[in-house]
């Protein structure tokens, strides 16, 4: 029988410790007992076998057989998860080229129960229980390190935090393993001075694949008494704290922008508001065709600064979730007239190819314009990454009662391995330069509106972010609702606007249009001109904001007292951002909104809506 068969033979564990302190054999009584097969053991620390005896007397009781070579015997818990409160008598000799010996075995159902011994192991088993327990149900990750940075044991939050590794496998490991080469010696230096004081500490953990972890953690030493101390180390991922107060920075900082633009949003508005209509008004001239061209560029470039104007406006103000008929070939080209210098300055070419007749969709324009925005910017910046010039495509077209859009670009795509995780909330491939929130946001926001979201790889090379959307039901209602008054009817209009730009531009498009049109700039005008006997007019362009005393509401309630029905005539206009008191006043109103700037087929279209029946 050779010297291993003997070994195995033994109902008494056997481990040899090489002078290095490494396991150097492992019998098979001791895998039995200890639940560690040989091949997790051998050739590694002697802690793997005995993880809790560091530190202890165990510890200082092998270095003095080491040394003087007495045999002793020594009572120790074995430590293991796998056997937790078993209690092993060990038995150590030195033997040939200073290798120590371990026999040990499992002691506490040997002994009589009203012994001594008895009861502190079983004060030794329950403390230990009680240990563990606290330790293992912490919500916090929590290691035990020697003061070398070793990983004697691991919470399983603590095995999260370190790549969600089993925290056996971590046993023996070096924490500064997962911080970064400049993050070490501070990192070293801080478990040392634990050892003595309590230590605050700040690193990063670095994952493969993965962004990097911000992490703060106290470190204490919980055996001050021992020649080797333990240190405990308390840690907090702050990743998403961090990002969560960048995103409320930045939703802080879009506040501020939208405040800026609500402000001056007016003055914008009503001055664009009379270069469209003059524009429009110069190209319809039959006597003036050497000047239409000029006259189309004006009008057009006014509408578009006022539609860029109010992208702004609905992206940056909070209102709540609405659910409307949505035209989303509008919503693509109000986003890439926000990205238009974004996309030229990195030479990326967008269009769009989204049939005319394609259905509204059921959603919220604001939200949807965000997911396309989204859309747009990450296709953008996959494109730019490249340091090539690109395209973006954005096409729609009609699939079974919903709307599908994709987004395609002509960047290098997504990597496979990370394809089916773009929408995980905080995950990111854009290190610091991205809070891994957009796609994720977009995908709960489509999924909120009754829809789904997916991304794919192009054949060929770039990337294809896919939304659908259920087609909005009151649609075709709505295209068959039975007409009002014939188009071409005269109508006798009365406007009521403060600024005088602005009065004769409304009133050269009404008169374009073949109405009867008298205007107003104030309040008491308006109630004096509608006061005067045998007036009629059948309706009312009034502008939200008045005077320095009245606002188009205060209009609407004087109407209203006076019972005759006028104030059912009104159609408000506004070139503002519509804040919370003015959305709640047009509610209780109850009232349409004719937005500045707005075109010539914009009135026909409202004035035809209000005098309907």
């Amino acid at each position: 029988m050779d010297a291993k068969e003997l070994l195995d033979s033994l109902d008494v564990g056997v481990l040899a410790m090489a002078p290095d302190w490494t396991v150097a054999a492992w019998s098979a009584a001791a895998a039995r007992i200890t639940a560690l097969p040989a091949d997790r053991v051998v050739g590694g620390s002697i802690w793997i076998a005995f993880p809790a005896a560091k530190g202890t007397e165990l510890e200082l009781v092998l270095v003095d057989v080491l040394a003087d070579g007495k045999p002793r015997t020594f009572l120790a818990p074995a430590g293991t998860p796998e056997v937790a409160g078993t209690v092993l008598e060990i038995r150590i000799t030195r033997g040939p080229e200073n290798h120590l010996v371990l026999c040990f075995r499992p002691v506490h159902e040997e002994l009589a129960p009203e012994s001594r011994a008895a009861q502190l192991l079983s004060a030794l088993e329950a403390e230990r229980r009680l240990y563990l327990q606290l330790f293992s149900s912490l919500p916090t990750p929590a290691l035990v390190l020697s003061p070398g940075g070793q990983i004697l044991d691991a919470n399983p939050e603590g095995a999260n935090l370190l790549g969600g590794a089993d925290a056996a496998a971590l046993r023996g490991r070096v924490l500064t393993e997962w911080a970064p080469a400049a993050q070490r010696g501070m990192l070293a230096a801080g478990l040392r001075h634990a050892v003595t004081k309590r230590q605050d500490v700040a690193l990063s953990f670095e994952f493969a694949g993965e962004p990097a972890r911000e992490v703060r953690a106290v470190v204490v030493n919980v055996d001050p008494v021992r020649a080797a101390p333990k240190l405990l180390f308390l840690a907090l991922d702050v990743s998403r704290e961090i990002l969560l107060q960048q995103r409320l920075l930045q939703a802080d900082r879009l506040s501020q922008l939208g405040a800026l633009v609500s402000g001056v949003a007016h003055e914008l508005n009503n001055p664009l508001a009379a270069i469209a209509a003059f524009g429009e008004a110069l190209a319809l001239e039959p006597h003036q065709s050497d000047l239409q061209e000029s006259a189309e560029v004006i009008r057009s470039e006014a509408m578009r600064a006022g539609r860029i104007v109010q992208t702004l406006l609905d992206f940056a103000r909070q209102r709540p979730r609405m659910q409307t008929a949505v035209d989303l070939g509008e919503i693509a080209d109000r986003v890439l007239a926000l990205q238009r210098s974004a996309l030229k300055k990195a030479r990326i070419r967008a269009t769009i190819s989204i049939p005319h007749d394609l259905p509204a969709v059921s959603g919220d324009p604001q939200e949807l314009q965000q997911v396309m925005l989204n859309a747009v910017v990450n296709a953008g910046q996959a494109i730019e990454g490249t340091g090539r010039p690109g395209q973006i495509v954005i096409a729609g077209r009609s699939t079974d009662h919903h709307v599908l859009v994709t987004v395609d670009d002509t960047g290098p795509g997504v990597p496979p391995e990370i394809l089916d995780r773009v929408f995980e909330p905080f995950f990111s491939t854009k290190a610091e330069h991205g809070t891994g929130l957009g796609l994720a946001i977009s995908f709960g926001l489509v999924r909120g509106m009754g829809g789904r979201m997916w991304m794919q790889n192009v054949e060929g090379g770039g990337a294809r972010l896919s939304f659908e959307l259920p087609v909005d039901a009151g649609s075709p209602d709505a295209a068959a609702r039975a007409p009002g008054r014939p188009a071409g009817q005269r109508l006798s209009l009365l406007v009521v606007e403060d600024e005088d730009a602005v009065r004769r531009a409304m009133a050269l498009l009404a008169k374009r249009l073949g109405h009867e049109v008298t205007t107003v700039g104030r309040f008491a005008d308006a109630t004096e001109r509608l006061a005067q006997p045998g007036a009629r007019y059948d309706a009312l362009l009034v502008d939200v904001h008045l005077d320095e005393a009245h606002t188009g509401f205060d209009l609407f309630d004087h109407l209203r007292t006076a019972g005759q029905g006028l104030e059912q005539r009104i159609v408000f206009t506004t070139g503002d951002s519509i804040s919370a008191q003015t959305r709640d006043a047009l509610e209780r109103a109850a009232r349409p909104v004719l937005r500045k700037p707005f075109s010539l087929d914009d009135l026909r279209e409202m004035l035809e809506r209000v005098t309907a029946g």
